[in-house]
């Protein structure tokens, strides 16, 4: 049986310690090898490493969730660290039991403390303006932590602290920049959870194997802060992460946890129009044809079109196909075939039934009633926002179908939307960084800068 302290774990070793008891070091100075990692399991343990927190005046935090969704994740564990080589695991949602093939409950029962109690010991710590909170992408947990009524800050974000360092010179995950600048290859996430149709969410991971991956996510982190934080200062880069990225962490996260709400009865609508006419252009490419085939298959779309119909300019692939992409059949519709301008529009109501009519119907939170797109702040070289999961970025605007898609989009009662854009704002940064008095005094006059 565990001490009533918790137990500490370093790499093949167990005992009893103080947590209050270290004192912050550089992140070089203890190798990742000796690590020592404590399974919180009793309030008191808890309060002190929060004690420990406070006296140095910063901590690692990370969270366990069963979902990478925040609208839909549920927490299930957090990790702290204060000082490289020490971190701790506080499991509060873990599958007490597990069910053999019988159906039998199994296993004893797992000690872990309540959720209400562990927020309610965390919160004032996490809200307390004289502790930074350091993560790497910060975004995730600051959502989970509101979820539970916590206002994380101030913040510290080390993905962000590699993004503005380093652009895309390589990539900014936690493992990546483990292996990057300590050599050490984290534990994976398969090797705890499993890997495809085994897999299973973090709440049925067994809680001796959450605790090195998840307190080795908090050391790990907190090393690269050590690493991350002081070269901002030496490369002249704390403006552009104090002033634009850092600020946005929670700014981008609500907007997450807000979501945007879509008519769902408006897109079952177009799924069913746009099923009927993808039909009507089947039986109208068929008898162009004259026969049957895939028009999703690529191979006997050009077997029809050049072998069969012989129409010409059919190239071909490294793999002997003719092509068929979208730049080969837009020249062949120009020449004025009919039954290539038919496929091309299947294939453009295929896409956008498949990818937002019939997708967007199924990523409509129930509980919300509303679809939860993830924001990445590191997802593109030029600094803007990526979106995915789903990507309400890349909603088509120029064909007539694509623009009512975005008619599904809605305002809740006594609410508009509105979109905003910048007005040529690549010119006037142009036009004030090398003094251009002729595009300056148009930008104030408001003259049109095309016919300019």
């Amino acid at each position: 049986s565990r001490p009533s302290e918790g137990h500490i774990r370093g790499r093949g070793e167990r005992g009893e310690v103080s947590p209050a008891a270290a004192l912050p070091l550089p992140a070089n100075d203890v190798p990742i090898s000796e690590n020592k990692y404590t399974l919180i399991t009793d309030e008191a343990v808890l309060q002190e490493w929060i004690d420990e927190a406070r006296k140095i005046g910063h901590v690692c935090i990370d969270t366990e969730t069963t979902s990478l969704t925040p609208a839909k994740a549920k927490l299930v564990g957090v990790s702290l660290s204060s000082t490289p080589g020490r971190a701790a695991y506080i499991p509060v949602g873990h599958i007490t039991q597990q069910a053999d093939l019988l159906g039998e409950r199994s296993g004893a029962n797992i000690q872990q403390l309540q959720i209400d109690k562990v927020v309610g010991l965390l919160k004032p710590l996490l809200e307390d303006k004289s502790v930074l909170k350091i993560a790497h992408n910060m975004k995730y947990d600051w959502q989970i932590f509101a979820k539970l009524g916590i206002n994380t800050s101030p913040c510290d974000d080390t993905l962000l602290m590699s993004y503005v360092l380093d652009g895309a010179s390589h990539k900014h995950s936690m493992d990546a920049l483990s292996e990057h600048y300590f050599d050490h290859t984290p534990i994976a996430f398969k090797d705890v959870a499993g890997s495809g149709k085994s897999q299973v969410t973090f709440d049925h991971v067994d809680i001796e194997k959450a605790l090195d991956y998840a307190a080795e996510d908090a050391d790990i982190t907190l090393r690269l802060y050590h690493v991350l934080k002081p070269r901002l200062v030496a490369e002249k880069m704390v403006a552009v992460y104090e002033m634009i990225e850092r600020p946005l962490i929670p700014v981008i996260a609500q907007m997450e946890l807000d979501g945007i709400k879509v008519d769902p009865a408006f897109l079952k609508g177009l799924s069913q129009d746009f099923s009927k006419r993808i039909l009507d252009l089947e039986g109208e490419i068929y008898a162009l044809a004259g026969t049957s085939f895939n028009i999703g298959s690529p191979k006997q779309i050009g077997d029809i079109l050049f072998d069969q119909m012989g129409l010409q300019g059919g190239g071909k692939t490294k793999t002997g196909q003719y092509s068929t992409d979208v730049k080969a059949l837009e020249e062949l519709a120009l020449q004025g075939h009919e039954i290539v301008q038919k496929i091309l529009d299947w294939r453009g109501l295929s896409k956008l039934k498949s990818t937002y009519t019939d997708a967007l119907q199924e990523q409509i939170n129930p509980d919300t009633g509303r679809v939860h797109t993830s924001f990445s702040m590191v997802g593109t070289s030029t600094g803007r926002l990526a979106s995915s999961d789903p990507n309400l970025q890349n909603i088509p605007i120029r064909t007539e179908d694509g623009r009512r898609i975005r008619e599904a989009f809605i305002a809740k009662d006594g609410h508009h939307l509105l979109s905003v854009d910048y007005s040529q704002v690549e010119l006037r940064l142009a036009a004030a960084i090398a003094n251009v008095e002729a595009l300056k005094n148009a930008f104030k006059d408001g003259v049109d800068i095309h016919k300019l």
